[in-house]
């Protein structure tokens, strides 16, 4: 009795979770379209930062292109490591990790009540989370460390207070700043497909074909 107790239970719950998604499947495609789009900017703002591809938005066939470069390695480790070594290369770094880590940040905040509601969206929002921290981290370490010339006194004080401050000095070798980079993006570019993949899941693109013709069709008579 007890086992026929928890099976219903799990039943119960799984049905109650599947019909909850149902309910919010729009809301939740647009929360991961936004949050693709954030993984998005990510990798392919660095492929350009580290001057391996100019990326050209809306392209399906570009954007695949690009996906691959990101995928080489050796070509964008050496990247990172050019990166590292010009006069002002951790600057740039610093400032597109802490623009984007904003972006991220914004987006997850924004869509992280829809998100938690069901496992499955929990699970992704939580490695965007990842995202955001790596982006976090990997900005307030190169801004603790060298800070930018017109660095306000309210940013370097967030800067000062940070977590991540704490372990700036041991965290500065270009090996980590090497490692972080180059994880943030692997982990974007994956977090883009997975996510785009997952939305479309929930509700696919004939479904949008067939509710436009439908509104289409009522408006006509």
């Amino acid at each position: 009795n007890v086992l026929v107790a928890a099976v219903t239970v799990v039943v119960l719950n799984e049905l109650i979770e599947r019909r909850t998604r149902r309910r919010w499947s729009l809301l939740a495609q647009s929360a991961l379209f936004a949050l693709t789009q954030s993984a998005r900017a990510t990798w392919t703002l660095m492929l350009e930062l580290l001057e391996i591809a100019e990326v050209e938005s809306g392209d399906p066939e570009s954007l695949i292109a690009d996906a691959r470069l990101a995928l080489d390695t050796p070509r964008l480790s050496e990247a990172v490591y050019v990166l590292l070594a010009q006069e002002d290369g951790r600057a740039r770094l610093q400032m597109v990790c802490q623009r984007l880590g904003q972006h991220c940040a914004q987006v997850i905040a924004t869509w992280a009540a829809v998100m938690i509601e069901a496992r499955p969206y929990a699970e992704i929002l939580d490695r965007h989370v990842e995202l955001a921290g790596r982006l976090e981290w990997l900005g307030s370490v190169l801004a603790q460390n060298e800070p930018a010339p017109d660095q306000t006194p309210r940013e370097r004080n967030l800067t000062r207070s940070s977590i991540a401050a704490e372990y700036a000095s041991e965290l500065a070798e270009d090996e980590w700043l090497h490692d972080m980079t180059l994880s943030m993006v692997r982990l974007a570019l994956r977090l883009d497909y997975e996510s785009r993949e997952t939305a479309f899941s929930i509700v696919s693109r004939e479904w949008w074909t067939e509710r436009t013709t439908g509104l289409v069709q009522d408006a006509s008579r």
